[in-house]
This record gives structure tokens, C-alpha cells and sequence, in this order.
């Protein structure tokens, strides 16, 4: 429900901050942005696993348009493909765990799943499917380098929906299908989680600090920021989850 009220309103400012931007054709801008609205609201409002998917892809389209197409420096195009190329070959290891547990199970209904006992060691097999995708999205180090050269060469609308919506969906992956379907691979991979959280955070903060570029600045600092809330989300308490979604 947060992040359904929270896409609504960052993409309506969005759209607003965009009036006297230059968009060429604003038919096909209006269109990326409100197709990628519609997704994300499908990706935080559907409990299938292999519509999740679908849709956590499908959002990469629109994005790449708007940072290939209405990027404002040099190097947009090759920002759009890291963009669609790093979290896209991040996902097919997901697709590859959706389809294992479709086998196991016969179902990738979420509600179902959660009924569903896995075992140890298939847990931290599915585990780590899921998180080359969601550490991608997040982005955790060493698979953050899409991050700063996308936001760079974004317009200012695509920034702030990347920087506000996007990163989030690899928090809100961890936090419903990695916490909720894999309990136990999720306890077992907590140091390695909290040991890549601290470097990326420490790295990309020391990064920051001696950036001139405004946009490539948040870019940096929001990779430290997310990190954070991955530490949150396994921390195993109430606080740290709570504070991780707030």
C-alpha cells in the first residue's frame, strides 16, 4: 500500500515538473511514463510469482525509452543499455527459480507458496536466484555500476523515478518472496547480506564525497542509502524493518 501511494504520487509530480521540459514528441513521453506506472502498480498490487516477474520486467522498457530517448547528455544510449542489460541478466536467474518452484509446488500463487516447505538446501539455491536479481535492482556492490551513468544521462522526471521507485523494488522483493518464502536461507545468508550492505555503503559514500556532478552525487548516495535498508530488512527485528520501510 505504501509503495502504491508512493508511485502515484512521485509519477503525477513527475509529470508536473515536466512541463516546460523539452520532450520532442509528447505523446510517446506521456506514454513511457504512464505504461511504467501502470506496471509498477501491477509489480507492488499482484501475489504471483510469475507475474511479478513478468511485470519487474516489463518495467524496463518504458525506462529505457525514457533515458535513451529523452536522456539530455552524450552518453544516454549506452546508460539505456546498461540499465536494460545489468537488471535484465540479473532477472533470468529469478525466472530460473520461479520456474523451480512452479515444478515443486504446482503453483507460483505467493499465498500458496508460503505453505510450501522447501528444504534447506533448496531455499538457499532459490535464495540466491533471487537475489542476482533483486541485488541487482537495488543495486549492491559489485552490480551497481548501471546506477550512476542511468541517472546521469535521465531527464530530471527519470531520475527522481528511479532514485524514488525503482531501486525500492529490489528492497520490496527481498522483503516479500526472499524474507517471506525463505526464512532460513534468508537467516543463513544475513552476514553475507549485512558484509556486502557495509562495503557498498562505506565504497559508495567515500565515492560520493568527491563527486561534482549534482546527479551522479545522488546516484552514489543513493546506493549507500538502499544499502541500509538492506541491512534493516535482515536484521531480524521489528525496528530494523519497520525503519527499513520507512
Amino acid at each position: 500500500l505504501f509503495f502504491v501511494l508512493l508511485t502515484t504520487l512521485i509519477f503525477l509530480l513527475c509529470l508536473l515538473a515536466s512541463w516546460s521540459f523539452d520532450k520532442r514528441d509528447v505523446k510517446m513521453y506521456l506514454i513511457s511514463f504512464l505504461s511504467m506506472e501502470l506496471i509498477l502498480l501491477l509489480v507492488f498490487t499482484n501475489l504471483d510469482l510469475l507475474f511479478f516477474y513478468i511485470f519487474f520486467e516489463a518495467v524496463l522498457i518504458p525506462m529505457f525509452l525514457v533515458i535513451g530517448v529523452y536522456g539530455s547528455r552524450q552518453r544516454k544510449v549506452r546508460a539505456a543499455y546498461m540499465f536494460f542489460l545489468y537488471t535484465l541478466v540479473g532477472s533470468l536467474f529469478m525466472l530460473i527459480g520461479v520456474v523451480y518452484m512452479y515444478l515443486f509446488a504446482g503453483t507460483t500463487n505467493y499465498e500458496a507458496l508460503l505453505f510450501v516447505e522447501f528444504s534447506q538446501y533448496d531455499q538457499k539455491w532459490l535464495w540466491l536466484a533471487f537475489f542476482a536479481s533483486f541485488a541487482a535492482k537495488v543495486p549492491m556492490m559489485p552490480v551497481h555500476i548501471w546506477l550512476p551513468e542511468a541517472h546521469v544521462e535521465a531527464p530530471t522526471a527519470g531520475s527522481v523515478i528511479l532514485a524514488g521507485i525503482l531501486l525500492k523494488l529490489g528492497s520490496y522483493g527481498f522483503l516479500r518472496f526472499s524474507l517471506g518464502l525463505l526464512p532460513l536461507a534468508s537467516l543463513y545468508f544475513t552476514p553475507f547480506i549485512f558484509s556486502l550492505s557495509v562495503f557498498g555503503i562505506v565504497y559508495t559514500s567515500l565515492t560520493a564525497i568527491r563527486q561534482t556532478d549534482l546527479k551522479r552525487l545522488i546516484a552514489y548516495t543513493s546506493v549507500a542509502h538502499m544499502n541500509l535498508v538492506t541491512i534493516g530488512l535482515f536484521s531480524g527485528t521489528v525496528i530494523g524493518i519497520e525503519a527499513a520501510i520507512l
